[in-house]
């Protein structure tokens, strides 16, 4: 009599053999996924490593004794809110352009032109881009207008030159025209041109009711990035940032510091008027005399828990928090970032 396996054998087999390879799905799905995510870790920290190489040396070289100009916007969420903070300064530098000019007319030409125009110092600009609207595809979003995961962080870079064959912009003889023109073209200048042809010494010398055109730009015009506009690409810094935050470290309590924090914190919007958004300068005269330049606040009239900063204060460290995400949305919050740079060195 041959033998044969019993129906209880075989529903037991199946099921041992379903439950196999059951498991054998579950450990593919999650080694997958566990590829996934680390893959999208790798992509946020390379990028998290591009952004602090690159601020480490834009401020390796800052220069400490020209105007610096730090503006600062939340959105209304109270916890945790995002963040859409810009800054300008001066560095040094082997800098060169990206676009190539023609040297006719000053105008960058990457068709026509024929060299780059180098020198060693820049006006440097961080914040996060504007960008074409995703719901149209064509009119510009400001950052805070975009979702968190499409922002871009640019950084737009003027080198200083006394190059005569170039357009004299900003015109140091007009310097309000240049920077708020009354035409489109005007305004545009500030991106289109990698260059001022104009020295530190007189960016240090420019009268405050002039300056006030540059902190101007700053909350209206943020950097513009056009993925589809090749002109465009060297504001590009990093795509997928969602939040950019700067503070500085100040020393706490006036009277006899012992010890620094960081400014500002949310309690210091309130303190400047309950805004959300608000800048401070260092290195630039106080308009308080002429009556300038609200949002915008200066050292000495800026308040903080423990009264008000020495007009000459410069602060000893700047931190970045910003939020990373990853071109394929695997993790879904995005990582948070902190780095600082100090500048007492």
């Amino acid at each position: 009599m041959k033998k044969a396996f019993t129906l209880i054998e075989l529903v037991v087999t199946i099921a041992i053999l379903t439950m196999v390879i059951s498991f054998t799905s579950v450990i593919f799905n999650v080694s997958i996924d566990a590829h996934r995510t680390s893959a999208a870790s790798a992509e946020i920290m390379q990028k998290f490593r591009a952004i602090t190489d690159q601020l480490n040396r834009d401020f390796r070289s800052l220069q400490k004794d020209a105007p610096l100009l730090i503006w600062f916007q939340k959105d209304n969420s109270l916890i945790a809110p995002n963040r859409f903070d810009q800054i300008m300064f001066f560095a040094a530098g082997d800098f060169q352009s990206t676009q190539l000019y023609d040297f006719i007319n000053g105008t960058p030409n990457p068709v026509a032109g024929t060299s780059p125009l180098v020198g060693n110092i820049a006006r440097i600009h961080y914040g996060q881009a504007q960008c074409k609207d995703p719901r149209d595809g064509f009119s510009r979003c400001k950052p805070e207008d975009l979702p968190k995961e499409m922002r871009i962080l640019a950084r737009r870079r003027h080198i200083l030159t006394a190059d005569t064959r170039l357009v004299p912009w900003p015109d140091f003889s007009d310097f309000v025209t240049s920077f708020q023109g009354l035409t489109p073209e005007d305004k545009l200048k500030n991106e289109v041109y990698e260059h001022d042809r104009l020295s530190l010494a007189q960016w240090k010398t420019i009268p405050i009711d002039d300056y006030g055109t540059v902190l101007l730009m700053f909350p209206d015009f943020p950097p513009w990035v056009d993925k589809g506009d090749p002109n465009t690409f060297h504001k590009l810094m990093c795509e997928g940032i969602g939040s950019f935050a700067i503070q500085w470290a100040y020393p706490y309590p006036v009277s006899a510091p012992s010890e620094f924090r960081w400014y500002p914190e949310t309690q210091h919007f309130a303190l400047m008027g309950g805004s959300d958004k608000f800048g401070v300068c260092f290195n630039i005269p106080d308009p308080t005399s002429t009556g300038v330049l609200p949002p915008w606040y200066f050292i000495q009239n800026t308040l903080y828990e423990s009264g008000t900063f020495d007009s000459d204060f410069y602060p000893r460290a700047l931190k970045f928090t910003f939020t990373l995400y990853d071109s394929k949305g695997i993790i879904k919050n995005g990582r948070e970032f902190t780095h600082i740079v100090y500048l007492d060195n």
